[in-house]
């Protein structure tokens, strides 16, 4: 590396956003910024595990011949484990123990891959995720445990856990994240950094985009960059079966956020069943004064709606999901799986053994979910955000899932997908932010929601409370010396 260490550790401490202005003004150059990820991955990788995939070489000759007019010429990223965004040439495995001996290589970009690469992104590797993606906590067998920066017992969430990790550790300045239940926004709660849905549509997911729960973007570490972000890559296609159309001015209203009109802002404090934990608790009524602050009028417990969702209808829909990723991990392997070839949760929610899931049962199912999903969004005539737990506790132990059952493990994935899952079925943008940390140092992350196409609403509100409430300066000190600190 030709980079000093404090100097880069000085260029981790930017955002997306700094560390792209800094090559434009000519302080660094696009290697800099490289070798600077590189030098902190290296420093905090075998702490954290978030990674399952290191492109070093290929990613510092990259930035070597990277023109310096990019929006982001060299800024580091990460993609997930996943193949909602790749890049050609980069290997994915799923989490899964068979893939890893024989991962799936990208043929082409996809259109985010693309985007990000024609903006100056570079990827530096592929981010941890659990088996399947199908876990909230990032431990797969395969691969091993993703640890939470701020507590290495603790599980940094799922599916987007490597991703989140590496982001908080001051790895990359943001990382790729896609989720159907919260797999973006969990993660970011656990491991206290911005996690973003967008409008369902508004990102492109895989072409043509028929999976209506499915959205994906980026954790990053300030709302300026996810603004930015979605700038670059919100749109897509037209012709896509979910398709909204982009504002182009999400920078904009991040930036030049100020009064707003009076805005109601309802709170959840339980998801049907599910009740927040006090310490979710205290994070909302440390959140609620912020947005008084504001001029917002906060208003408790006023979301009838989404305590309607059926629990037969979810695990109807919860079983044909998990029976259909496992048939195309089988489709992708080329043969049928035995147990030894996943993990014992997913060969028990997705191997077709028991009663079948009919076409009729499963057609009934999607017409009940897309009604309550109807009724939900018709909530927002009430008021104009949701202000919620992200997830419904703080984040446990990495044994605790380790020694769970599949049936615990079900209902611990259940649990704490309470308050995030909704938005998918709706499709409503929704955003957690790092507002709280318990005494211990566990980031205990809210969630905001708002009506469909509101984006840069929420962005809007999110900027002025991270104004209100700075999170950038909050590092966790598992990654650092005192020789090495990042500079705050």
């Amino acid at each position: 590396m030709s980079i000093a260490k404090d100097a880069g550790d000085r260029i981790a401490s930017l955002d997306a956003v700094g560390q792209a202005e800094a090559v434009h003004r000519g302080d660094i150059s696009p290697l800099d910024l490289v070798e600077a990820a590189i030098a902190r991955i290296e420093k905090c990788e075998g702490l954290i595990g978030a990674l399952v995939h290191q492109r070093f070489d290929s990613a510092c000759a990259e930035a070597a011949r990277m023109p310096g007019d990019r929006p982001f010429a060299g800024v580091p990223i990460l993609l997930k484990d996943s193949l909602r965004a790749t890049q050609l040439g980069i290997p994915h495995f799923a989490g899964n123990r068979v893939l890893k001996e024989s991962p799936l290589v990208a043929t082409e970009d996809t259109f985010l891959g693309r985007c990000l690469r024609e903006a100056g992104f570079i990827t530096l590797g592929v981010s941890k995720t659990p088996e399947l993606a199908w876990f909230t906590t990032t431990q797969p067998v395969a691969f091993g445990p993703t640890r939470n920066p701020w507590a290495l017992d603790r599980s940094v969430g799922g599916s987007s856990g490597g991703a989140a990790a590496a982001v908080a550790a001051g790895m990359v300045p943001v990382a790729h994240g896609t989720e159907t239940g919260g797999s973006i926004r969990i993660p970011a709660s656990f491991c206290g950094v911005v996690g973003m849905k967008p409008t369902r549509g508004l990102v492109p997911c895989a072409e043509p985009n028929l999976n209506h729960s499915m959205h994906q973007f980026v954790l990053c570490r300030t709302i300026r960059d996810a603004a930015a972000l979605l700038d670059l890559v919100g749109g897509g296609d037209p012709r896509a079966l979910y398709w909204s159309p982009s504002t182009r001015r999400y920078a904009r209203a991040a930036a030049e956020a100020t009064d707003f009109p009076r805005l109601r802002v309802g709170v959840a404090r339980r998801m049907g069943r599910v009740e927040a934990h006090i310490d979710c608790q205290r994070a909302l009524d440390a959140t609620i004064p912020l947005l008084e602050e504001l001029g917002c009028k906060v208003i408790d417990g006023v979301v009838p709606s989404l305590d309607q969702e059926d629990d037969a209808t979810s695990a109807l829909l919860l079983r044909a999901s998990g029976m259909r990723a496992f048939q195309g991990l089988e489709k992708i392997v080329g043969r049928p799986l035995s147990p030894d070839d996943v993990e014992p949760f997913i060969w028990s929610v997705g191997h077709p053994k028991g009663p079948v899931v009919t076409a009729l049962e499963y057609l009934g199912a999607i017409e009940r979910r897309r009604a309550w999903a109807v009724e939900v969004m018709n909530c927002w005539n009430d008021f104009d955000l949701l202000l919620s737990p992200t997830v419904c506790e703080p984040p446990l132990t990495l044994q605790s899932h380790a020694e769970e059952t599949p049936d615990e493990t079900l209902v611990t994935v259940t649990r704490q997908m309470a308050f995030a899952g909704p938005f998918n079925q709706t499709g409503q943008p929704a955003i957690s932010l790092p507002l709280y940390w318990r005494n211990d140092g566990l980031p205990i992350g809210v969630q905001l929601v708002a009506d469909m196409g509101k984006d840069d609403l929420l962005l809007a509100v999110a900027s002025r409370l991270e104004t209100l409430k700075p999170w950038k300066v909050k590092w966790p000190m598992v990654c650092m010396d005192e020789a090495h600190k990042i500079v705050k």
